[in-house]
């Protein structure tokens, strides 16, 4: 079984406990007023409670510090390493950026992103759960704050599952196993006519998402070494095979495959009901203002020989394109103290990453109960993918498995040929 955070290990993520722990002060990133002035532009992506959130730290942070304004904008949906890159390219990058643990590795790696150990108050990471300030640890030091979490489980609409005769696991150690899953996919399918679910690819650099379906049958994708490509294995194969079976038996409709979807595509399948069922992210929730409240309802995500989720979250680096880089970090660590960190998940569904926060329940402005299960959820995220996902290489990997479990999602090539191609694939690019 692949080992996995416990939710003790969760909260201290190798921690020794929480006392000590450093919290931010209200309205107050670095501790004083830099009278700094000046014009900022953070980009997020199109979440419209997201946007507004932003906007108010941008304006709370203005109150304070005379002189400053920030912009908040749009980042495009599509392709964010070709936009992003382009953009620090032409010089003309958001001088605040906000992005995936995923793509962090790459751009503080390349001189995208600022180092921000100088600009930072002393001591400002001691408060984070160690796993996520060292995913944000590189060599020559911290190019980027982890602002929050989040993983998955799966959505339902409560009178499909009704008329499929299907009750939902009400315990996270009773999730649907895959064969469980697959029978209730068939009856969904047979209640909406269409299809069972979809999955929450979003675009062709989210490939990750898939990974949890590997770890949670006790595959992997790299060794230890984080060099040796370990896909090519009888898990492996096993897992695509599986999900590979999805498409084939008209369960996940052929447009919800990496590189078909866009930002969307997945929540607006299930909110359309052509979809029972979805596999999702807590955050969104915020798009399911269409459906009647009380009509849907979310259980743990599906597991095989040991659960596992999605590592999800965000960080927010300063671009090498900010003319005023000091005055960009210390909105950066304003954003992401205490106070902000707690607000920002209550109001926009998403969980902390500082140890403080962790450690006492939060006031989530909505669906708190079925925020609880994404809290318990989050301790299934395995280790060892972790590590790989959090990998300064990591990009070129992820750019290898959306190629190739695509083709095999699209009917191009077996299972067995996409791990083997996987692996030929990702030891290249290691090597």
């Amino acid at each position: 079984m692949t080992p996995s955070i416990d939710r003790r290990r969760f909260l201290r993520l190798s921690a020794a406990g929480l006392a000590g722990a450093a919290a931010g002060p209200a309205l107050a990133a670095c501790g004083a007023d830099r009278g700094d002035s000046g014009e900022l532009v953070l980009s997020t992506w199109n979440i419209p409670e997201d946007i507004r959130t932003y906007t108010k730290f941008a304006q709370d942070y203005a109150a304070a510090h005379p002189g400053v304004k920030i912009t908040v904008n749009v980042t495009p949906s599509g392709d964010f390493g070709q936009w992003f890159s382009t953009q620090l390219a032409a010089d003309t990058a958001p001088d605040i950026i906000r992005m995936t643990y995923q793509a962090y590795g790459r751009y503080a790696g390349n001189g995208g992103l600022v180092k921000l150990d100088d600009h930072l108050p002393a001591g400002y990471g001691d408060d984070f759960a160690p796993s996520f300030w060292q995913a944000v640890r590189t060599e020559k030091g911290v190019f980027g704050v982890p602002q929050h979490t989040d993983t998955f489980g799966v959505y339902y609409h409560k009178d499909i599952l009704e008329k499929a005769g299907v009750t939902p696991p009400a315990e996270l150690a009773k999730a649907w196993d895959w064969d469980e899953f697959r029978d209730v996919a068939r009856k969904v399918k047979a209640v909406t006519g269409k299809y069972a679910f979809a999955y929450g690819f979003q675009g062709v650099n989210t490939a990750y998402r898939w990974l949890p379906i590997l770890y949670m049958h006790g595959g992997r994708l790299l060794e230890d070494d984080l060099k040796t490509p370990a896909i090519n294995s009888a898990k492996g194969i096993e897992a695509i095979e599986f999900s590979r079976s999805w498409y084939a038996d008209g369960l996940v409709p052929a447009g919800d495959t990496i590189k078909a979807t866009q930002d969307g595509t997945a929540d607006q399948l299930f909110t359309s009901r052509t979809v029972g069922l979805l596999i999702h992210g807590d955050w969104i929730m915020q798009q399911f203002g269409s459906l009647p409240a009380g009509s849907w309802d979310a259980t743990y995500m599906i597991r095989s020989t040991s659960a596992a989720s999605d590592l999800g979250g965000n960080v927010l680096g300063v671009t090498r394109s900010a003319k005023n880089q000091q005055l960009a970090a210390d909105f950066v660590a304003f954003v992401c103290n205490q106070e902000n960190m707690k607000s920002f998940c209550e109001r926009d569904l998403f969980l902390p990453v500082r140890k403080s926060l962790l450690a006492q329940p939060l006031r989530f402005a909505s669906n708190a109960p079925v925020m609880q299960k994404f809290v318990q959820q989050a301790a299934t995220v395995p280790e060892a993918m972790v590590r790989v996902e959090t990998s300064p290489k990591f990009d070129p990997v992820n750019q290898a498995l959306g190629d190739e479990l695509d083709l095999c999602f699209t009917g191009q090539q077996d299972a067995a040929t996409t791990a083997r191609r996987i692996a030929d694939k990702v030891g290249r690019a290691l090597a």
